[in-house]
């Protein structure tokens, strides 16, 4: 069942052809939604920003990545480079590339900021172990997809959100709340995945 859901998941990857963007933004940035299998299903990895008074994104729930830095050729140097500093995984050594989604603009405090990212999604074994990087990551959570295809987001205050009574869609997991760009990334992947 899960070598089926692996072989669809990649199918529907390989023929997905991500529109091109007209956003024009001077970053790029890019993000790795990384599937494992455990407990006979998928689970994607999310980690919990750590608190950073220079982070936009400062304590919440995301999937690793950064921005791309000049040294960088592409966003796949920059996903790998990004990984591995946040979470020790060494995607070009331990991670099979499944595909790209389209790119998005990126949001900070409702507002759209000058930067881009691209999701990227990978599969990794279930041996590989991750070794987040306090400096960066507070903690990591693996979510079975199985429970992210039944949720369909509630209607949950953030008191992140600067008013700190917006109502936001949201999922919540072990204790985490994830919403944001984060779940607007997340639900594109399922609807993605949903139709093949």
């Amino acid at each position: 069942m899960l070598d089926h859901t692996v072989r669809r998941i990649r199918h529907i990857l390989d023929n997905y052809k991500p529109s091109t963007s007209q956003l024009k933004t001077s970053t790029s940035a890019a993000v790795a939604l990384i599937l494992q299998p455990r407990e006979k299903d998928l689970h994607l990895l999310f980690i919990h920003r750590a608190h950073n008074p220079q982070d936009p994104w400062s304590g919440h729930m995301a999937f690793p990545g950064g921005r791309k830095n000049p040294g960088d050729d592409d966003l796949c140097e920059t996903i790998h480079r990004e990984t591995k500093e946040e979470v020790g995984i060494d995607l070009a050594l331990h991670g099979e590339y499944l595909g790209r989604m389209a790119e998005l603009q990126a949001m900070s405090h409702g507002r759209p900021i000058d930067m881009t990212i691209v999701p990227f999604v990978y599969l990794i074994s279930s041996e590989v172990k991750i070794k987040p990087a306090p400096v960066e990551v507070q903690d990591t959570i693996w979510v079975p997809l199985e429970f992210l295809q039944q949720d369909q987001g509630q209607c949950r205050e953030q008191s992140s959100i600067p008013d700190g009574k917006t109502c936001v869609p949201a999922l919540v997991y072990g204790g985490k709340t994830i919403w944001g760009l984060t779940y607007q990334m997340l639900r594109e992947f399922l609807k993605l995945i949903a139709k093949g």
